[in-house]
């Protein structure tokens, strides 16, 4: 083996949790082989639980609905009194030269027989369509004529036979009172069966002209279905709760292209599913067929980057077979927490990047400090021995950084937040002690032939390479520039403030979706009905004694109340419609105009157990300020209609705006759970008050640099939507994962202060060692984290880019700059400490 510079003097190990490292290391190293096979145990036992890991995820992600608001309040309302008008109602979108021809008329009744069977078994509670509207419409003008023709024939003293009563049918249409399209069904109506009467109609409503239609059918209950431009159909299904958690949406995909099929549709029609319910299962089905791209690019990138570290082959390898092997674990390990707790496929995406992230982190520190305990003249087993424990407190505080950020998400109220922290802290506890255990292991057993297929891979990369060099120069820079640099980062972090405070971000599902069936089928829906009507404003409630009567209906008082109130909410600035009770489509009715509209209209706004609901379309998008202002309006007139009752304001625009709320809260909550955890960790660790507070400013620091790049990538140059969880979810992994590279500096400063070096030495020094595994760490980190970019769902894409550029400048320009120059800054303040010894105190003088 070569150096370019004489080796570094082998260190004594000082501090509890370093002997107490020196112990566990020394055990370890003792019977590497009984590690090993522990390990392939563990792995043979846990491979067949991993596997079934897909079996526990929910396919539809989690809810936005925050509990214990408002709209909480009314979601559950809707879901236990209106459950067909609930989250689970899903649509399929139509769109076609003309939605009334026969083609149309043919795959919707073919559609409406499939969906029939799952209504049978449970798993979907109704459907609705302009098939349905017109069946259903001639369904009770079969009955009627049926009873008619029976009283006609009772008050004529006439007996009641099919032959009388085809006689009965035949004179009214010959008197014009049936209309001639309608004879044959009615004939074959008053002669059958009355069960058959469905099926005749249904018959009927299949080769009938929609155009003309004989039968009177309600004209705004066939709007709300068909475009008045005749070009685009709505069906609505709704699932029941027999459904299970993620209602099989692909299901209904298959049912409609089989309908097209049956009906012979040509390549005119085009038939979507959307809806909340198919939004989000499309967005994650995406995402899911990303993984396989990203992971694959994740560990080439992985692996290039370990290449060049380490000028080897093998230690890459065991490196990538190390963490996969853990991964399997922790997998397992989700596997069997996920039978008590939600689930997503973006807990499985960050584990894995997690894990690739910090147990590459981990086993590049471990191995470059084995290699300088080699330089320093130790032999291999001894050197593994104190690799692992200097390394391994740094590892270990790592950790624990990355496991208080994660276990903190678990206390937000955001559905979507505790299944990301479930990854961390299950997949880093992992990763973490196969590093400890796996890599000490194999360097006993391997020496230093765990670095073969190499080119002097022994040789001292961190001081006589061109990057050793590199670093040398830059932390001889920080060193004479010191207050110059921290007023330059100071000012550069400002715009990039201002940007990140004035950022629009929206959680709108189809302006975040990507490019998929439901997207497209919720753009139809919207070109045709509006935003509005596809995500409207809802007004939920049980109404006060006297509004609804024993059965369930509106008393007269009852109906004057809802009737004024929902004048009121037509009347609010930026409402374009309300639809309720009293004015089922848009505009008044009677009672009795209700009762000649049938109970599934009526059902829509007033339930069988007595609830109201109000559905209101905003005039505006539903993400935007003006509805949220006009949201605002109405939760004001609700709020007066004590006449009614206890009402709450749910709807997409309701949900999305406490959905914000709740995301602030949690970021702010989080921050402080996080900085005060791993500020108390560190206090005790390193034995300082400043460098926890400045290792916390830093992180945030990146994070504001990384959200104004994304804002100005995504936002200013390529105009696409901001999500708004953006900076929560670059908070929980930066707090954890870019205090790595922090506690890798700090802490060789901190053991080359305690060696006797002064502090400028110590900083200068601590750069050049741990410069080149925080450098190769970053790439790492950002190479995995930053694939995400590579997905096709802007979501992914855009944390991928925070992360990255988060992980790149933190590990390069923070790290390698502006820490050293603060440490160089603050000089003996670092390690102040009031009331206790500093652990370096003979240093301390000197270095002050």
């Amino acid at each position: 083996m070569t150096t370019t510079t004489p080796a570094p003097a082998a260190e004594t190990t000082h501090g509890a949790v370093q002997h107490r490292l020196l112990r566990l290391a020394g055990a370890l190293t003792a019977r590497p082989k009984t590690v090993l096979a522990v390990w392939a145990l563990v792995i043979a036992v846990c491979f067949p639980f991993a596997s079934q890991l897909g079996d526990v995820l929910t396919k539809q992600g989690a809810s936005k609905v925050v509990p214990g608001t408002g709209s909480a309040r009314a979601d559950q309302l809707v879901e236990r009194s209106f459950p067909h008008r609930s989250q689970r109602e899903s649509f399929v979108a139509i769109g076609a030269p003309d939605v009334r021809g026969n083609q149309l008329r043919t795959m919707l009744a073919e559609l409406d027989d499939r969906i029939a069977e799952r209504v049978r078994t449970g798993e979907v509670r109704q459907s609705a369509s302009a098939y349905t509207v017109y069946r259903d419409a001639t369904t009770e003008y079969l009955e009627r004529l049926r009873a008619e023709v029976d009283q006609q024939l009772a008050a004529a003293r006439t007996p009641a036979t099919p032959q009388t009563r085809r006689q009965a049918v035949d004179a009214a249409v010959a008197a014009g009172r049936i209309p001639p399209a309608l004879a044959e069904p009615a004939r074959q109506a008053v002669a059958s069966d009355e069960s058959r009467l469905p099926d005749l109609a249904a018959t009927f409503t299949r080769s009938a002209d929609w155009h003309s239609f004989p039968v009177p059918v309600p004209a705004d209950a066939v709007d709300r279905l068909l475009a008045k431009d005749g070009r685009a159909a709505l069906v609505s299904v709704s699932f029941a709760g027999g459904a299970g958690h993620d209602p099989d949406v692909d299901w209904l995909r298959s049912a409609i292209a089989a309908s097209r099929q049956a009906a012979g549709a040509g390549p005119d029609v085009e038939a979507h599913v959307t809806g909340e319910l198919a939004l989000i299962k499309d967005t994650y089905k995406k995402a899911e067929d990303d993984n396989a791209l990203m992971e694959t690019v994740a560990y080439a990138i992985i692996f290039v980057v370990l290449l060049l570290f380490f000028r080897a082959v093998v230690p890459a390898l065991l490196t990538v077979a190390a963490i996969g092997l853990a991964t399997t674990v922790s997998q397992a390990a989700l596997f069997a927490l996920g039978h008590g707790v939600t689930l997503t496929q973006f807990t499985i995406t960050i584990m894995n990047f997690v894990m690739l992230g910090a147990g590459v982190d981990y086993s590049m520190l471990l191995s470059s400090r084995y290699r300088q305990e080699r330089l320093a003249g130790r032999p291999p087993k001894e050197a593994a021995v104190h690799a692992t424990a200097h390394a391994g407190e740094s590892m270990l505080l790592a950790a624990v950084a990355v496991v208080l950020a994660f276990g903190a998400t678990l206390f937000s109220p955001v559905d979507w937040i505790p299944p990301l922290g479930y990854g961390g802290l299950i997949g880093i506890p992992i990763v973490l002690l196969a590093a400890l255990t796996l890599t000490p292991a194999l360097l006993v057993l391997l020496g230093d032939r765990f670095f073969w297929l190499g080119r002097d891979p022994l040789a001292d990369l961190e001081h006589g390479s061109a990057l050793g060099r590199h670093l040398r120069r830059a932390a001889d820079l920080a060193r004479r520039r010191k207050v110059a640099v921290v007023l330059l980062f100071a000012a550069i972090t400002v715009p990039f403030a201002v940007i990140t405070a004035q950022h629009r971000s929206t959680a709108d599902p189809v302006a975040l979706s990507p490019a998929t069936d439901s997207r497209t089928g919720f753009e139809l829906l919207a070109r045709e009905w509006g935003d509005a009507a596809v995500l409207p404003t809802l007004v939920v409630g049980r109404p006060n004694p006297g509004v609804v009567d024993a059965r369930h209906r509106l008393t007269d008082s009852g109906r004057q109340a809802v009737t004024a109130l929902t004048d009121r909410l037509a009347a609010v600035p930026g409402v374009a419609r309300v639809s309720a009770v009293t004015r089922p489509f848009g505009t008044p009715v009677t009672a009795a105009e209700l009762d000649a509209l049938g109970p599934d209209v009526r059902r829509d706004y007033l339930s069988d157990d007595g609830a109201l609901r109000i559905v209101v379309e905003l005039a505006d998008k539903p993400y935007t300020e003006a509805a949220v202002s006009t949201v605002d309006r109405i939760q004001d007139v609700t709020a007066g209609a004590g006449d009614v009752g206890p009402l709450s304001v749910g709807g997409a625009t309701q949900v999305d705006r406490q959905y914000g709320d709740a995301l602030d809260s949690s970021f702010w909550q989080m921050i402080g759970l996080v900085s005060v955890g791993v500020f108390v960790m560190l206090v005790f660790a390193l034995r300082s008050l400043l460098i926890p507070v400045r290792l916390i400013l830093t992180i945030m620091m990146s994070n504001v640099w990384a959200i104004g790049l994304t804002v100005l990538i995504f936002h200013v140059w390529l105009d696409r939507a901001i999500i708004d969880d953006l900076p929560i979810f670059l908070t929980v992994l930066m707090m954890g994962l870019g205090m790595d590279y922090e506690i890798f500096l700090v802490t060789r400063v901190r053991d080359l202060v305690r060696g006797g070096a002064d502090q400028e030495s110590a900083t200068v020094g601590a750069v050049v060692d741990t410069g080149r595994v925080i450098n190769a760490a970053g790439l790492v980190m950002a190479g995995s984290l930053g694939t995400m970019a590579l997905s096709s769902t802007i979501m992914l894409q855009e944390y991928g880019a925070g992360l990255g550029l988060a992980v790149l400048l933190d590990a390069t320009l923070v790290r390698m700059l502006f820490v050293p120059a603060t440490l160089l800054l603050f000089r003996r303040y670092n390690w102040w400490l009031p009331g206790l010894r500093t652990a370096p105190a003979p240093a301390l003088a000197k270095a002050g």
